[in-house]
């Protein structure tokens, strides 16, 4: 009598456990959610398995994790070329805000299916971008269960100031500076209502269907207040949480730093006591040495941006020497408005590749298997899923993905791990599984209604541009007074 296994017969896998093992030719039986064995199925439990994919001519390889991007942003593909960081975060600001709960779930399927079919299982979306409603997060919650994704809504939030966005060293127009103050969508979220909001929060969808989480995410540290940031320290602490935050995207986010605290975003973290492994912190890039010691020693997760950061021109993550401090490194692909695709094999091939041409010892380069390792296991810690995800083992989770290697650039194979990074666009994925549950098929997304939902973003987007008039005029002010 068949059960409700799956037997996937006959892969390449590439396990990535602690020796990088690649079996030329295994079974993997998902029992439920996890991975019941890898190796060779007997006939009797092959036989009796619900459902049997034959994955000869397929590589198995541990899902992606995205661990940073924003999911309101997913409409902003090729929106700007050339623009300054504030310009770019002030026209996010316009394309973005004052979404419906019906917009807010389009955005996320949009995401979602992009990532679904180019191999990616698991997400890390830092959402909003603006003050935030219970209903604002319900809708994206709800999205996510939708998808079937693996997700973590990093819950984003400032009770300070948003200064960073505001272009420096210039005297606005009297209208102009008037305009921005009275831009409602930036003014700081008071921490008394974040203190009622998050725990609701949490306590309804952390662990949503096994595959929700929610985590207290600091737009920026230097948005916030030192309450604020207790707070979700105190937070995490009591529900076992992470802690989501951009982290020094920019060198305008250090000068006001050192201005503000007389020292670095760091080192103030450590100062108040809450800089632990819990932290996952996108982008991390204008550290000094002592504070890539201060990561290290805490083990913060470092979740490394590198094409969003090279389109904006905001620097480069300091990688090498991070990985050589032990610091965790986990990769994002940054929104869609900043890198324009959600592609993780592009994020890692670039993470390899962004520093080579400094470090004349090649033993100092990023390697292939070093992103990789980033894109899952790192990925894991940052969602705080180690020893879940990220690898392909008995016991694990089952989320995996399927390439398939007659593609063009499979042939021949000579290193699986390089080409997955260097080769590799998500073109060849076959198969999608999330928690044992198939979402793509023959490349196709299979888990929810991804066409539908397409159909729906061009009039969404254009009752945006009508709705948000007054926010794209502020933007476009500022684009022209400072370009």
């Amino acid at each position: 009598m068949p059960d409700d296994s799956i037997l996937i017969r006959d892969a390449m896998v590439m396990t990535l456990d602690a020796g990088d093992t690649i079996l030329p030719r295994a079974d993997i039986l998902i029992r439920g959610n996890r991975i019941a064995s890898i190796g060779t199925v007997a006939p009797e439990i092959a036989a009796s398995a619900g459902r049997v994919i034959e994955a000869d001519g397929h590589l198995a390889v541990p899902g992606l994790v995205n661990a940073h991007m924003h999911s309101q942003s997913g409409t902003m593909s090729g929106f700007g070329d050339r623009l300054s960081h504030p310009v770019f975060m002030w026209l996010t600001q316009a394309h973005t805000s004052r979404r419906t709960q019906d917009e807010i779930r389009l955005a996320v399927l949009l995401c979602a299916a992009q990532m679904l079919a180019s191999g990616t299982t698991a997400v890390i979306d830092h959402f909003p971008g603006q003050r935030f409603s219970l209903a604002d997060m319900d809708a994206v919650m709800a999205a996510w269960a939708e998808t079937g994704m693996r997700a973590t809504l990093a819950m984003r939030f400032f009770d300070g100031e948003f200064g960073d966005i505001l272009p420096r060293g210039i005297t606005w127009p009297p209208e102009l500076a008037a305009a921005v103050r009275e831009v409602e969508i930036l003014k700081p979220h008071p921490l008394a209502q974040l203190r009622e909001q998050m725990p609701d929060i949490v306590a309804r969808w952390h662990g949503h269907a096994g595959r929700l989480q929610a985590f207290p995410a600091p737009s920026n540290p230097d948005r916030c207040s030192d309450d604020a940031l207790l707070f979700c320290a105190e937070l995490a602490e009591r529900h076992d949480l992470g802690i989501h935050t951009h982290l020094l995207e920019t060198r305008a986010q250090a000068a006001i730093a050192a201005t503000r605290y007389g020292t670095t975003t760091v080192a103030r973290l450590e100062a108040l006591g809450i800089l632990s492994e819990r932290w996952s912190c996108a982008h991390s890039i204008w550290i000094d040495d002592a504070d890539i010691a201060l990561l290290a020693k805490s083990q913060v997760v470092a979740v490394h941006n590198p094409e969003s950061n090279a389109r904006l021109g905001t620097g480069r993550m300091r990688t090498p020497d991070m990985l050589a401090a032990g610091i965790p490194i986990a990769l994002g692909t940054d929104g869609s408005g900043a890198n324009d695709n959600l592609i993780m094999q592009e994020a890692m091939r670039s993470a390899a590749l962004l520093h080579r041409a400094d470090l004349p010892d090649r033993r100092n380069w990023v390697s292939a298997r070093d992103t990789l390792r980033m894109a899952t296991q790192g990925g894991a810690k940052a969602m705080r899923l180690e020893g879940q995800i990220g690898a392909l083992a008995p016991g694990m989770l089952a989320d995996l993905v399927l390439y398939r290697l007659d593609a063009p650039w499979w042939r021949p194979v000579n290193d699986p791990v390089s080409q997955l990074v260097f080769a590799e666009t998500g073109a060849a994925v076959a198969l999608t599984m999330v928690d044992g549950r198939i979402l793509v098929e023959d490349g196709k997304v299979t888990g929810f209604d991804a066409a539908g939902a397409l159909s729906q973003i061009e009039a969404m987007v254009e009752s945006l541009r009508r709705r948000n008039a007054d926010l794209f005029a502020v933007a476009e002010a500022i684009a022209r007074e400072a370009p």
